[in-house]
C-alpha cells in the first residue's frame, strides 16, 4: 500500500465515484486510476467499493470506514510537506511574499522598509502574478504570505484576513467631456473607449460585472498589466482609464484628472492569506503586524483552530 493508491482512492470518492473525473483532475489515466484502486483492495483484502455492473456507485462498510482514515492521512501528509517547505525555505534565507497587482503596494512597501529596522533579517522577494499562481505558491509551501485582491474561491489550506479596503476611479484629460458632467454615469462612460487592467484582475472583473449589471457592453478596449501603462495610454489620447484609486497621484500626472466612480464601481477588499498548515516564523510574524497591528499570534491561531475544525466537519 502506497500513498498514491490512497490519494487515487479518496479522489474518486470526491467526484463521486466517476473515475475518469478522478483520473482528469489527478492528471493521469482511467485505466492508470482503475489498476490502483484494485491493487489497493487486494493488497487490504477487501472489496472497496459497491458495483452496479462496471459503474461503482458507493462504499462499502469496509470502504467508508477506511475512506475515515484515509482523509485524516492525507491531510497530515499535506501539513507535513507544508510544513518543510516552510522550514526550507527559513533556511534558504528567503522569505517570499505573493502579491496579486495593485494589492495594498503601499502598505506593503512601508511594512517592508520598516521590517528592515528588526534585529533579525531576512532576503525578502516579492513576486507579482494572477491569482491563480499566487495561491498555488502558497499552497505548495513557495510563499510564506500573500496580499491578495478578492481571491475567487476560498482554499481551506489557506487563512484569510481583511487588509484594505480600496474603490476605483476614472482618469480623463482634464478637457474630457466626462468632466464636465455634473455626475458620471456608466451610460455616459459606455459611450469612450476604456483602458483598464487584464482579465484576471479581480478589479477588471468588478468594472466588467458592472457594466453587464447595467446592460451595457464593456467599453473596455485595451487590457493593460499596470496603472502606469493604463494612465500612459490616457496621456496619449488612446480612452479613459479606470484605475485603483490609490494609483492616480495627480502631481505626477498633471495632464489628467480624477473623476469619482465609487458610485460606479463596487469597493474590492485586499486580504493577507497565509497558508494554514505552516509554522508562523517570527519574521513573518513581524511583517504581518507591521501590515495590520491587530493580527496577534494568539488571533492568527484561533483562525487556524476554526479552519482545522471545518475540515474536520467536512471529512
Amino acid at each position: 500500500m502506497n500513498l498514491r493508491q490512497l490519494v487515487y482512492f479518496q479522489e474518486v470518492i470526491r467526484q463521486d465515484f466517476n473515475i475518469s473525473s478522478a483520473a482528469k483532475v489527478l492528471h493521469t489515466s482511467q485505466p492508470g486510476v482503475s489498476r490502483q484502486l484494485r491493487d489497493l483492495a487486494s493488497e487490504l483484502g477487501v472489496d472497496l467499493f459497491r458495483h452496479q455492473g462496471k459503474r461503482l456507485v458507493g462504499l462499502t462498510r469496509a470502504g467508508a470506514e477506511i475512506s475515515e482514515v484515509v482523509e485524516s492521512l492525507i491531510r497530515d501528509v499535506k501539513r507535513v510537506k507544508s510544513i518543510a517547505a516552510s522550514h526550507a525555505i527559513a533556511e534558504q534565507g528567503d522569505l517570499t511574499i505573493v502579491v496579486t497587482r495593485h494589492a495594498a503596494a503601499n502598505r506593503l512597501q512601508q511594512a517592508l522598509v520598516r521590517s528592515q529596522t528588526a534585529p533579525v533579517r531576512r532576503r525578502v522577494r516579492v513576486v507579482e502574478g494572477d491569482p491563480d499562481v499566487a495561491i498555488a505558491k502558497l499552497r505548495s509551501g513557495d510563499a510564506s504570505l500573500g496580499i491578495l485582491t478578492e481571491p475567487a474561491e476560498r482554499d481551506p489550506d489557506l487563512l484569510y484576513f481583511p487588509l484594505d479596503r480600496w474603490g476605483l476611479l476614472l482618469a480623463v484629460p482634464q478637457d474630457h467631456p466626462l468632466a464636465r458632467l455634473p455626475e458620471v454615469t456608466l451610460e455616459s462612460v459606455a459611450r469612450y473607449p476604456c483602458c483598464s487592467y487584464e482579465d484576471s484582475a479581480r478589479s477588471r472583473q468588478v468594472v466588467e460585472d458592472a457594466f453587464r449589471a447595467a446592460g451595457l457592453t464593456s467599453p473596455v478596449a485595451f487590457s493593460l498589466g499596470s496603472s502606469e501603462k493604463i494612465l500612459d495610454y490616457v496621456e496619449a489620447g488612446v480612452g479613459i482609464g479606470i484605475v485603483a484609486s490609490a494609483a492616480f497621484v495627480p502631481e505626477q500626472h498633471p495632464t489628467l484628472r480624477a473623476l469619482d466612480a465609487s458610485h460606479l464601481f463596487r469597493r474590492l477588499t485586499t486580504e493577507l492569506v497565509l497558508p494554514r498548515w505552516a509554522p508562523l516564523s517570527k519574521e513573518v510574524l513581524n511583517l504581518v503586524r507591521l501590515l495590520d497591528s491587530t493580527l496577534t499570534r494568539a488571533r492568527i491561531e484561533a483562525a487556524r483552530r476554526d479552519a482545522d475544525t471545518v475540515a474536520d466537519e467536512r471529512a
